[in-house]
């Protein structure tokens, strides 16, 4: 019996594509697992890391006086009648004509002492209903009472601190109804702050050099710079009392001085000088 037997040709250029394919794969993956191996070899670069601060104590050179004059209109019932608008708005007016008439001569009083209008920011007029309850002897449910509150803000900038004593005593003695306190400020904030800052980082600086000197190493590049700052917040002198019963006359008022911080972390690339 005769038997065919098909010769085998080449194969496919598919298959002979896909074939390829694969054995470039291949030689892709080990060469990147290679190049992987041989990066974890690298040796991390060599570092000092430093830490450093610094501080200087100012005078406040300037001062804030807030205070607030009100007025309210006499409290009227709520109850189920209809409320009498015309009678609510006159004590209005009259109120606002009351308050206007102290600030009025508040401020000219404070000019007369010789401090400059652009000294003076007098807040406009702010309105707010109130309402209360009041229990009366032998009543079950509580009366609830509602006005009009009138309100003015003032404030002082003051470059003269020695100026601060006699401004208080204008303020209480044209009734004011809340005296916040006094704010003491430094004018030249930024540039004290920026010395402050540069003094760390000399420091920071000399540190690494000294500690590279040390160890046979030399300075390179920063790698890295962090750096956090306190400020101070307005120092405040704290005033809060009942306006009819306060006195200032012959009270000192002695800020004392601010502090301003500055803490800084630097890293820094060193070289062996061996």
């Amino acid at each position: 019996m005769l038997m065919n037997h098909a010769t085998k040709g080449p194969a496919p250029l598919a298959q002979r594509l896909r074939r390829t394919a694969m054995l470039c794969g291949l030689a892709l993956c080990t060469a990147s697992a290679t190049h992987l191996a041989r990066a974890d070899q690298t040796p991390a670069p060599a570092l000092v890391h430093v830490s450093a601060s610094a501080s200087l104590e100012a005078a406040p050179d300037k001062a804030t006086i807030q205070a607030r004059m009100w007025e309210k209109t006499p409290a009227r019932k709520v109850d189920d009648k209809a409320p009498d608008s015309k009678a609510e708005g006159q004590a209005a007016r009259e109120a606002r004509e009351s308050l206007e008439s102290r600030m009025t001569t508040l401020i000219q009083a404070l000019e007369k002492a010789g401090i400059d209008s652009r000294q003076i920011s007098a807040g406009s007029l702010n309105l707010r209903p109130e309402q209360y309850y009041e229990r009366n002897n032998g009543q079950q449910q509580p009366q609830q009472w509602r006005r009009t509150h009138l309100e003015r803000p003032i404030s002082l900038t003051l470059d003269d601190l020695d100026k601060v004593p006699e401004v208080i005593d204008l303020l209480l003695g044209a009734g004011v109804n809340q005296l916040a306190g006094v704010q003491y400020q430094i004018s030249e904030r930024d540039a004290l702050e920026d010395k402050v800052l540069q003094e760390a980082l000399t420091k920071a600086r000399h540190k690494a050099q000294l500690m590279a000197k040390t160890l046979g190493a030399t300075l390179g590049s920063v790698q890295s710079i962090n750096e956090s700052s306190h400020s101070p917040r307005p120092q405040m002198m704290a005033m809060r009392a009942d306006m009819a019963e306060a006195k200032s006359s012959g009270s000192e008022y002695r800020p004392g001085e601010l502090s301003l911080e500055s803490s800084i972390q630097v890293s820094w690339h060193i070289k062996s000088t061996d």
